[in-house]
């Protein structure tokens, strides 16, 4: 789900040959970006990413599931917007990723060499933590086109399949006007998420 997805992106989370520091791994530029999730046992899935580089705003599209995330990684908030309820759902404390987002979750970065995804060309990157490990190919402005990691939730792999650097709406990073607030509590989000 969304949420996996956001976790997996930001954490980058995953050593070899030399240390290497740690790469910008949230876009310097506005961007837009198709990506494809391969989880093993599920269908693969694409999610749509649109991030807003100057307020930190990221917007998460979940087409099979008819949702979309609003993240404001500044302030540590975020919503579910469900459009088929009008409803939009506050998330309890979304911090936690917010801050392995800005410290890369203590991970350890090493250099491996190039790769190519979604016509743009990035730096290939092992990523060690205590979470788990990865391979993540990052450009040098901090587009994420390929992570492929495992930690004690599984396994999953995120490619690139298109990236488009243009300004991105504000009111893409807002919830429509007219839908309700819900307020769920940690598991009922979770059980609601996971569900989909």
């Amino acid at each position: 789900m969304s949420g996996k997805f956001l976790a997996l992106l930001g954490c980058c989370a995953a050593g070899s040959a030399a240390a290497a520091p740690v790469p910008r791994f949230l876009p310097d530029h506005d961007v837009a970006v198709t990506y494809q999730l391969a989880i093993p046992g599920r269908d693969p899935q694409t999610y749509l990413l649109h991030y807003d580089a100057a307020d930190e705003l990221a917007r998460i599209d979940s087409p099979a599931q008819h949702i979309f995330v609003l993240a404001n990684l500044p302030s540590g908030q975020a919503q579910v917007v469900v459009p088929a309820l009008h409803a939009v759902v506050d998330t309890p404390d979304f911090s936690g990723i917010t801050r392995q987002i800005a410290n890369a979750g203590g991970a350890h970065f090493t250099l491996l060499g190039h790769g190519h995804y979604a016509g743009f060309g990035c730096e290939r990157y092992r990523i060690t933590s205590h979470q788990g490990e990865a391979q993540a190919c990052i450009t040098h402005d901090g587009v994420v086109l390929q992570f492929d990691g495992h930690d004690s939730n599984g396994a999953a792999e995120v490619t690139a399949t298109s990236v488009t650097y243009a300004p991105q709406p504000s009111d893409e990073f807002m919830p429509p006007a007219d839908f309700a607030n819900i307020r769920l509590s940690p598991g009922l989000l979770t059980a609601l998420l996971q569900s989909q």
